[in-house]
């Protein structure tokens, strides 16, 4: 089942001589469930892709389809449902909020939606990530990968259906980055999501079940 199609995707960013072509006549077409990889030089394309995808910008011209619903005809408020509720945001940076314990900071989306977190669920995702002896600490208190895998649980924690990481694992060392990345991998095969992430380190792009290149706004491959 198709989770994800792009159907003649341009962006342009300014106006006039000063004009940058982000994408270009992007076609894609991403499978429910699966693991994607976004790779290409800086420029390239690969961040204006992402946001695109999760709703957070918009396409000059072109078709988003997610889940079967084309997201360039929702209204401002329809878009931000649909990012509260259908997708997952992973940075490098952790953006997590210091006065907040690990807890309260993965159920924060889904309490600022006005809804009630699923403890259960909740639990079995900090379990799935290492963090049950961490719950209650402090963001200041937690190691690099341990802040990137609480990142990792807030964009779980509302059931998703596409989970978008943006150099998920920038921030880290090697083998904390390695770790993150299993960990992440193993979630969304474990509740069923689909993921696609930007980054520059081939090694985990190529952990991913397919691995888009893009170069100048335009995909040059698919492997």
């Amino acid at each position: 089942m198709e989770a994800i199609r792009l159907e003649k995707v341009t962006k342009i960013y300014g106006s006039q001589e000063n004009q940058v072509l982000a994408l270009h006549n992007v076609d894609l077409s991403i499978e429910a469930g699966t693991i994607t990889s976004i790779v290409g030089a800086s420029g390239s394309g690969k961040s204006t892709l992402l946001h695109i995808i999760g709703g957070v910008d918009n396409p000059t011209s072109g078709h988003v389809i997610i889940d079967g619903k084309d997201i360039t005809k929702f209204s401002d408020d329809e878009l931000a449902v649909f990012r509260r509720r259908k997708v997952g945001f992973v940075f490098q940076a952790y953006h997590l909020i210091p006065v907040l314990t690990v807890e309260e900071n993965i159920t924060m989306p889904i309490l600022l939606d006005h809804r009630k977190p699923d403890p259960e669920y909740v639990a079995r995702i900090i379990d799935l990530l290492g963090l049950s002896d961490r719950k209650t600490h402090l963001p200041n208190q937690l190691s690099g990968g341990q802040q990137q895998r609480a990142a990792i649980a807030r964009a779980l924690a509302n059931k998703p259906s596409l989970i978008l990481a943006d150099e998920p694992t920038g921030a880290l060392d090697s083998k904390n980055g390695e770790e993150v990345m299993t960990l992440l991998k193993r979630s969304v095969r474990e509740f069923g999501q689909t993921l696609v992430l930007i980054t520059h380190n081939l090694d985990l792009a190529r952990e991913a079940d397919t691995i888009i290149r893009l170069s100048d706004g335009e995909i040059v491959s698919i492997d």
